[in-house]
């Protein structure tokens, strides 16, 4: 289990993550899944970033792989502090304004909230253990803020919009079956952390 705190209830009202530990970093991404995603746009980059750019296409629910070994102790879902830095997945490194939510550990920021994971925390190619997220974001709170730092993202563009708030636990259950054919591994628990009053 991986401990989750909703430090912005309002913002971040459900996160759902989920430990899959062992899997196989040398498996591929199988041929049909890399044909489905190439029809659909999108290249085939590793067998974790192409199931998650899957279940957004086939249900419509931005989710990120974290490599495990990055994160210390639990997620917070928080807004950022003043002066805080993400160097991105793109290699740009932003200073993050105190508007912006981010998901973050006891020690970082390792994303941006709903746009973009940071470039320490994304799974490697030599990744065993890796912590799967799916999150219900207010589309107040992501709207306009990947254009305001000069960004735009298949994710922000769907969460601006709205995504599903019921959809998180049915898009890590169908994320955990396909990296279990795909890539092997144990999972453990679901963790839900959920804001009723949001």
């Amino acid at each position: 289990r991986f401990p989750v705190e909703l430090d912005a209830p309002e913002a971040c009202p459900r996160y759902v993550c989920r430990i899959i530990r062992n899997t196989d970093p040398e498996a591929k991404t199988p041929l049909w899944m890399q044909e489905r995603l190439r029809r659909s746009g999108l290249r085939s980059i590793s067998p974790v970033v192409d199931v998650t750019n899957y279940i957004l296409l086939e249900l419509g629910q931005p989710m990120h792989g974290f490599d495990l070994r990055q994160l210390k102790d639990g997620i917070r879902v928080r807004m950022a502090s003043p002066d805080e830095k993400l160097l991105m997945l793109d290699g740009s490194e932003l200073s993050l304004r105190e508007d912006t939510l981010v998901i973050a550990d006891e020690e970082k920021v390792v994303a941006m909230a709903g746009i973009m994971g940071g470039e320490y925390s994304g799974v490697a190619p030599d990744t065993r253990d890796i912590l799967l997220e799916s999150a219900f974001f207010a589309p107040t709170e992501i709207i306009g803020k990947a254009r305001s730092y000069g960004m735009h993202t298949d994710a922000s563009h769907r969460f601006e919009r709205g995504v599903d708030p019921n959809l998180q636990v049915t898009a890590i259950e169908r994320a955990t079956e396909l990296l279990l054919d795909m890539v092997g591994g144990e999972p453990g628990p679901v963790v839900e952390a959920v804001s009723e009053k949001h």
